[in-house]
This record gives C-alpha cells, sequence and structure tokens, in this order.
C-alpha cells in the first residue's frame, strides 16, 4: 500500500483510477481520429483496434497514391486483409465505410508545409479532428538517406503543421522508435537534442542536394548510429521537441515489433522485416549461422500490446495538458510553449526475452516431434565476427556456390550466391542490436498501466508480464506461413507439407552421408573429423 492507504500496483506506483471508471474509453468515445500511415503492419493492427473496440465517430486515414491505385482503392483492398476478418464478422464492409475515410495526402506536395489535401477535405480535418496517431514512416533500415529524412522528418514535420491548425485537436501521439538513441547504453524517457545537424538544416540538405550527394554525407550526418532509420527519427524526435512541443503531442518509442499475440487473431504479419524474415530463412535451411550474442535482451514485443499501449498514451497524452493554453491573436495557432514532451518507452524488462530463448521458442511452431528435434542443431549464434565470416563461408557461400554450378551445369542462370549475399548483409545488420544491450526506462509507461480500470484492462492489456511466451510462439511460424506466404494450413495441406518436410530432411541427410564417405574414401579422414559439424548443419 501507498502513503494513504492508495493501492500500489506490482512495480510499486500508485494506482490512480478508481473501480469503475472507464477513463480512457470515455475519451474515445464520440471521437474523430486521424491516423496516418495506416496501411503499415503497424497501422493496420492500429486501426482495426479502434474501430473494433472504441465507439469512436470517425476515423480519417491519410494514404498516399500508390501503383496508380487511388487511396478510396486502397482502402477497399486494406479492409480485405485477414487482420479485419474479426470485424467484418460483425460489421459489413458499407458499415465501416461509414465511420471510415480515405484522404489523399503527397508529400511530394508543391507546398513545402502541406500535404496536397483537398481544400474542402483539409477545412473538415482542422475543424473535427481531436486526436492523432501519425505512424507514417520509411522503416527500411538501408533507406537512401534522403527518403529516410524526407518521409520521416519531412512528413513528420507536415504532419505536425496540420495539427497546429486544427481547433479541437486533444492528443497527438508520434510513434518512433527505442532505437533513436540507440548509440547510447542508457534510454531516458526524454528527447536528446544531440543530433550533429538542425532538423531544418538537415531537410534543407536533402532538398537541396542530389540522394547521391547526401549518401556521400551520410557517415558524417549519421554519426554512431548504425542506419539511416535510426537517424532519421531521432532528427524527427528532436524538430518536435525544438518545434512543436507547444502541442499536446508525445513520443511513442516501440522496440522490435512482432505479430500479434491473441487480437484479433493469434500470429497475423504482414511483413518478413527483422527477425521474422531470419526466422523463417533458418526454418527453411537458408541460413545456418547468425552473428549475435544469445544471451542479450531482444526487446521484442507484440504488435497488439504495442497498440493497445499507444491508445493509452493517447489519453495520458491529453491529460497532461488540460490546463488551458492561450491563443495567438489569429485564434487558430497554439501559444509557443518549451515544454518537455512526454516520451514512452514500451519496454519491460523483466519480461524481456533474449535471443537465444526466441530462437528456441521458435521451434513450438513447427509440426511434429523430428522438425523439433532438427531445428536445435540447424543453426548456431556466434558473437564473434571472424568466427561469423568462416562459418559463414563453410555453411552459406560454398553450398550456394556448389548450387549454382549444378544451375549452370543444366543450363539455368545462377541464383544462390547472390541470395547468400543478401542474407549475409541482413545478418551484419542485424547484428549491431543482437551484440548489445541497453538499460531503458519505463516510468511514464509503467504509469499509463495503473490508469486502466479493470475492464479497461482486459480490453487494452499492454504489460509484457501477461504475455504466455508459449502461446505467443506456438502461433508465431504458423503465422508467417498463412499470412505472408500464404500457405495453407488446412489439415491436408500440413500433412502434405509434413512429409515434403521430411523427405527433404532424409534427401539433405542422404547427401551429406554420401559427401562423408567420398571424401572417407579418398583418405581425407583428417577434414571430416574437424568439418563434421559444419558439415552436418550446412
Amino acid at each position: 500500500m501507498a502513503a494513504g492507504g492508495a493501492p500500489t500496483n506490482r512495480h510499486g506506483v500508485e494506482a490512480e483510477t478508481s473501480a469503475g471508471s472507464d477513463r480512457v474509453l470515455d475519451f474515445y468515445r464520440d471521437a474523430t481520429v486521424l491516423v496516418t500511415g495506416g496501411t503499415g503492419f503497424l497501422g493496420k493492427v492500429l486501426l482495426e483496434k479502434i474501430l473494433r473496440c472504441l465507439c469512436v465517430r470517425k476515423v480519417f486515414l491519410l494514404i498516399r497514391p500508390k501503383n496508380s491505385r487511388r487511396p478510396e482503392e486502397r482502402l477497399q483492398q486494406l479492409l480485405k486483409d485477414a487482420i479485419f476478418d474479426r470485424l467484418r464478422l460483425d460489421t459489413s464492409t458499407e458499415r465501416l465505410l461509414e465511420r471510415l475515410e480515405a484522404v489523399e495526402i503527397s508529400l511530394g506536395a508543391s507546398d513545402p508545409t502541406g500535404l496536397g489535401i483537398a481544400p474542402d477535405t483539409e477545412k473538415r480535418l482542422l475543424q473535427e479532428t481531436e486526436v492523432i496517431f501519425n505512424v507514417l514512416a520509411s522503416v527500411k533500415f538501408n533507406e537512401c538517406l534522403s527518403t529516410a529524412i524526407g518521409t520521416n522528418v519531412g512528413g513528420t514535420r507536415r504532419v505536425l503543421l496540420l495539427a497546429r491548425r486544427m481547433q479541437r485537436l486533444r492528443s497527438m501521439v508520434h510513434v518512433s522508435t527505442l532505437y533513436s538513441n540507440c548509440d547510447r547504453t542508457e534510454i531516458g524517457e526524454r528527447v536528446y537534442p544531440d543530433v550533429r545537424l538542425n532538423p531544418d538544416t538537415v531537410l534543407q540538405l536533402s532538398t537541396m542536394l542530389s540522394p547521391e550527394e547526401m549518401d556521400g554525407l551520410q557517415h558524417c550526418l549519421v554519426g554512431a548510429l548504425p542506419n539511416t532509420y535510426t537517424f532519421s527519427k531521432k532528427c524527427a524526435e528532436t524538430l518536435i521537441q525544438q518545434q512543436f512541443s507547444d502541442l499536446p503531442v508525445g513520443i511513442f518509442r516501440p522496440p522490435i515489433v512482432l505479430s500479434t499475440y491473441r487480437e484479433p487473431i493469434a500470429g497475423w504479419t504482414d511483413n518478413l522485416n527483422g527477425p521474422a524474415g531470419l526466422c523463417l530463412w533458418t526454418v527453411k535451411g537458408y541460413v545456418h549461422v547468425i552473428w549475435g550474442n544469445r544471451q542479450r535482451r531482444a526487446n521484442l514485443v507484440p504488435v497488439d500490446y504495442c497498440v493497445n499501449a499507444m491508445l493509452v498514451a493517447g489519453y495520458d497524452v491529453a491529460e497532461r495538458r488540460k490546463c488551458p493554453r492561450a491563443k495567438e491573436p489569429d485564434g487558430d495557432r497554439w501559444e509557443r510553449e518549451q515544454l518537455p514532451v512526454p516520451v514512452y518507452n514500451y519496454m519491460y524488462d523483466e519480461s524481456n526475452l533474449t535471443w537465444g530463448r526466441y530462437m528456441s521458442l521458435v521451434s513450438l511452431g513447427f509440426d511434429g516431434l523430428l522438425h523439433r528435434l532438427w531445428w536445435n542443431h540447424s543453426y548456431t549464434i556466434v558473437p564473434n565476427r571472424a568466427l561469423f565470416r568462416a562459418l559463414s563461408v563453410c555453411c552459406h557461400t560454398v553450398p550456394a556456390w556448389l548450387l549454382d554450378v549444378v544451375r549452370r551445369l543444366r543450363g539455368k542462370s545462377p541464383r544462390y550466391g547472390k541470395l547468400v549475399a543478401k542474407t549475409t548483409r541482413f545478418l551484419e545488420t542485424m547484428s549491431y542490436f543482437g551484440l548489445r544491450e541497453w538499460t531503458v526506462a519505463n516510468e511514464n509507461v509503467v504509469r499509463l498501466r495503473t490508469l486502466l480500470s479493470p475492464t479497461e484492462a482486459g480490453l487494452l492489456e499492454f504489460d509484457l508480464s501477461t504475455v504466455d511466451w508459449d502461446e505467443y510462439f506456438r502461433a508465431y511460424i504458423p503465422g508467417i506461413r498463412r499470412y505472408v506466404l500464404g500457405e495453407s494450413t488446412a489439415p491436408t495441406a500440413r500433412w502434405t507439407a509434413r512429409c515434403n518436410r521430411r523427405i527433404h530432411f532424409l534427401c539433405r541427410l542422404l547427401h551429406k552421408l554420401l559427401w562423408i564417405l567420398l571424401c572417407l574414401k579418398l583418405g581425407h579422414r583428417l577434414y571430416v573429423v574437424r568439418n563434421l559439424f559444419a558439415i552436418l548443419i550446412s
């Protein structure tokens, strides 16, 4: 118990919510919400959760045209995704579209401060929007520097300038990344202003210089950060603190976001970014050596829990800014106040998986004992760079070269060498996060949990200590196979796939045994003894 008899939660934080007070749900009731990046992985889950669980009046979804498809067409296609299956059971697409409106935007609009929104539509946005979730981002680690800055910094600035003109804005959540300050060993819930150049200067450079010239400056601008993604996200955070702290805005920093835990369906994902791609390639036998440290914390969270935390953060941002603010004479701009922007580091150290446990739990999603036993010997994680490269040559490069020789003999173009080169670059990129560990402050996130009533806790749970990781990983690989690769999970298909895997395993084993026998016949016993492990896992 806290002083004065107030109840405390398991983290020792004084609970602030009285029983029966659904303040978070009440905050979103009849609200108009604007979402950017709603067609991406995180944005889809956020949009589905808002439409299914919150009684909002309307959602404006900002969408860019893509592949000659208008935003309305992209929205129609979006609602056909499996993530919306549960929602469509209770509500028809026509009913959904009554609460959902696609708004066309362009980050290449002639006005550098605008989004190219039609005047009538923009007027309605400015009059009606109350809550904003800015999820729009370029998430490729190796993205061209100009593109990363244009989307993650320039796009954020355009959205914030639009938000500043909104008449009813109560809260805005900008989604950043936990790794925006990964050059530090300790990451607090604050904005670090130690970028080498002012964000405005970085934006001006990206518009004045060609992409090639910007790439030439990349090592100077990015500095100790590992890639253009983390650099551009850090610039966006600094931009918000320096120029938009007067707005009711908060910065939400998720770590590595994985497929869904339970809601709305278990195991859903739509991409192979990050660890998901690494796991799949390892399962399929393309990767046998991983550069990392199995003892390091992996900073992994399910996407549905991440979305729940974002929604509660949206309420908290509004509560922090409830005090009345004066307006500038024109009446449609917030008074500029230099206030610290609230930051939410969504991570719990005590519920943090290590990379070794993550890889071992993946086997829970396999069909049959044989596959699980083989998994334990099909890969290795090594922290040493020289050892990784040596084993990678033995287990990746040489087999790929031999397979390409076979393809050439059959009159086909080689393909495995390029695949291995691409995979090796990916493994080296991921090694930055697999070899390091950070101390992450999360007081604001812990405090968010105290704001939930019992009803809201059942609907918006995000405390990672409540995740059963064994249950989670039973749906992890099957979810990737079903929702990304499009493989059927019907009983017949599963039986066929299991038989195919066993035949493939036996063929590979036979080839290895024949190779060992050939080496022994040629008198290379010492070679076999020294390389037996590498031969068996290759």
